[in-house]
């Protein structure tokens, strides 16, 4: 019996290392969000919603991001990589457009599990929402916002797929000139 323990123990732990060697440099928090953390960069970012409400065409993530580096975050830096490594690039405008229903519908059904993730970002006391989308109450569309020190920058990533989201590790990735990052994205 306490050789199967181990066994278990052992086999867990490496599960536990296999999962931080695919992503350095983050550390989850909770079900369904995770933090990235190098080089004065820092991502958080909560999917509570998505992770089990994933049966339609819309998946829904919420960032925060602060760096110590001053850089302009631009829409077309985030994509989605799918377990079979496919990588989705971030909805368009016009995609949320042609589907006002599909996107109100998950922002509503979101809203209870929603995490304010400002509190991973204690030293910064301003803050700047990113306004990639035409939201339900929040019209202002932008395609950039800043990323530095002195403020945390927030905002709903929407990606669109060509039918519902399967089960699986996802790649949340960060692709700017001045700031990288890649974060696991577990839909159950």
């Amino acid at each position: 019996m306490p050789r199967t323990v181990a066994i278990l123990l052992a086999a867990a732990l490496s599960t536990g290392a296999q999962t931080s060697q695919g992503f350095p440099h983050t550390s989850k928090n909770g079900k369904a969000t995770v933090v990235y953390q190098h080089d004065g960069l820092t991502v958080a970012a909560n999917y509570d919603y998505s992770q089990k409400n994933h049966d339609a065409v819309w998946l829904l993530i919420d960032v925060a991001l602060g760096s110590n580096t001053r850089f302009v975050l631009h829409r077309n830096d985030f994509s989605l990589v799918m377990p079979g490594g496919r990588t989705i690039k971030l909805a368009s405008q016009e995609q949320g457009e042609a589907d006002p229903n599909g996107i109100n519908t998950l922002i509503q059904n979101a809203r209870i599990h929603r995490q304010n993730l400002d509190g991973y970002f204690p030293q910064r006391n301003s803050r700047e929402t990113l306004h990639f989308f035409s939201l339900p109450f929040d019209r202002h569309i932008s395609n950039e916002g800043i990323v530095d020190n002195d403020r945390v920058t927030v905002g709903a990533l929407l990606f669109r797929s060509v039918d519902s989201w399967r089960e699986g590790t996802y790649r949340l990735v960060l692709d700017n000139e001045r700031a990288k990052a890649a974060l696991p994205i577990l839909l159950q």
